[in-house]
């Protein structure tokens, strides 16, 4: 793709520019190549609005751009690009010749964008839902509430779940616990809650159990009883950090008993899996929207676990040619409307070939084969 980059300053008579103002292109005739579309039109037109000039976004087919045309009003900075299927994509600014703050900035963009022009990999992480124990109250495979917006009230429930999803891993929890409590058993809670999105296990323990979210905490626990003791999963606890912590804890305990598996959630363990996945293959990690949710969370602890850098595009002129250069780029879209992604997405498409994966991680109870056979009969 690099081979194809043409980076140009062209000239026109016939495109009037006002001073203090640029001329975004959302598309463009160059002299050689023809029609030149420009997707990232939107972000050039925010830095330019960033840095106090006004920018106007505008088709140019009919401007006629030339490279020997020293006395023209109107400069015209450019870079383009070939498709891998034919055409031609680019970035072009345009400013008043006798304008020199205008045509500096103008200059400066082209040049920094131009640098990081490249063939590059989109990978969108989906953030489960609703997973674990909440999908066996749906079909297989079928959509669950996304993770969205913290609002005035936190929208998750302690499992990590949104508040409109049908996911009962904190109410079979806290049973769990007072079942075991009841028959006068020690009880360990495994794993680290969600941070953020409530007050379990904190009012479910009290002083009556143990919270252990480590497996060096697991390796040292002490137990009155080791014949009585059982534990709980704590809801929003990865669940392979709980099985290694598990792992543990039967070793020690052999007659270990404990909350049966159909009811914890994994909605954190598949976000974890998720962007372990992505990041391990990625350069940077960009974040769109203002919210903190489990998701966001998740992706930042990840990112930093595995040296990637982070970048919160809380608008689209936040975005800098530093944060995609990069060959594989992950895009968390916390926006409510998916707005965020639209941006960004659009924006990647006009600063080099972009090829756009969706990547998602989805655990649900595989129904058993009395299940199966119960409802056959219907």
């Amino acid at each position: 793709m690099n081979r194809s980059v043409l980076s140009e300053v062209l000239h026109s008579t016939t495109l009037s520019v006002a001073p203090g103002t640029l001329t975004v292109a959302r598309s463009f005739r160059h002299p050689t190549r023809g029609l030149v579309d420009c997707p990232a039109h939107h972000l050039l037109a925010a830095h330019a609005r960033r840095a106090g000039l006004v920018a106007e976004s505008l088709s140019l087919p009919e401007a006629d751009l030339r490279d020997a045309l020293p006395e023209a009003p109107t400069t015209v900075f450019t870079v383009s690009y070939e498709k891998p299927r034919g055409g031609h994509r680019g970035l072009a600014l345009a400013a008043r010749s006798d304008d020199p703050a205008s045509t500096a900035f103008a200059r400066r963009q082209i040049e920094s964008w131009r640098a990081v022009l490249r063939t590059r990999r989109v990978l969108y992480v989906v953030a489960p839902g609703a997973a674990g124990a909440a999908a066996g109250l749906r079909t297989p495979g079928s959509p669950v509430p996304a993770q969205t917006a913290d609002g005035p009230r936190s929208p998750w429930q302690p499992c990590g779940c949104p508040v409109g999803a049908s996911c009962p891993a904190a109410g079979n929890a806290k049973r769990a616990l007072r079942r075991s409590l009841d028959r006068g058993e020690e009880v360990v809670v495994v794993g680290v809650p969600v941070a953020g999105t409530g007050s379990w296990p904190t009012q479910a323990l009290g002083g009556d159990a143990v919270l252990v979210r480590t497996p060096q905490e697991a390796e040292f626990l002490t137990v009155t009883d080791p014949d009585r003791l059982a534990f709980v999963v704590a809801p929003g606890a990865a669940i392979s950090a709980v099985a290694e912590m598990l792992q543990v804890l039967r070793r020690r305990y052999p007659r270990l008993r404990g909350q049966h598996p159909e009811e914890w959630c994994y909605t954190m363990d598949d976000l974890h899996t998720v962007f372990a996945s992505a990041l391990a293959q990625s350069d940077a990690l960009l974040i769109t929207g203002r919210e903190s949710a489990p998701a966001v969370r998740t992706a930042i602890t990840q990112a930093a676990r595995a040296g990637v850098r982070v970048r919160d595009v809380t608008e689209l002129a936040n975005l800098r040619p530093g944060d995609i250069d990069g060959a594989t780029i992950t895009l968390l879209d916390v926006t409510p409307d998916g707005r965020g992604r639209r941006e960004v997405g659009q924006a990647l498409n006009g600063l080099g070939p972009a090829s756009h994966v969706r990547r998602e991680v989805r655990s649900y109870p595989e129904p058993s084969h009395d299940d199966a056979r119960r409802i056959a009969a219907r």
